[in-house]
């Protein structure tokens, strides 16, 4: 009995919708993360391998003014 009621709620459209948006959401994170991580797909991955190449720009202005 307890176990028909489960599988119910567990099969309910509205609850797999919300497993659905969810399940969604988390393979957009997935992506997104990969992408950071690999260094290649976005504006940080870019100024990393930049530093990379001429370290001598890692200087901000800020530091320059050396108060």
């Amino acid at each position: 009995m307890l176990r028909k009621k489960i599988l119910d709620a567990l099969l309910h459209p509205v609850t797999m919708v919300n497993f659905s948006l969810v399940g969604m959401l988390l393979v957009i994170q997935v992506v997104h993360t990969k992408a950071h991580l690999t260094l290649g797909a976005d504006v940080h991955g870019h100024v990393h391998r930049t530093l990379r190449k001429k370290p001598e720009l890692a200087r901000s202005a800020c530091y320059k003014l050396d108060f």
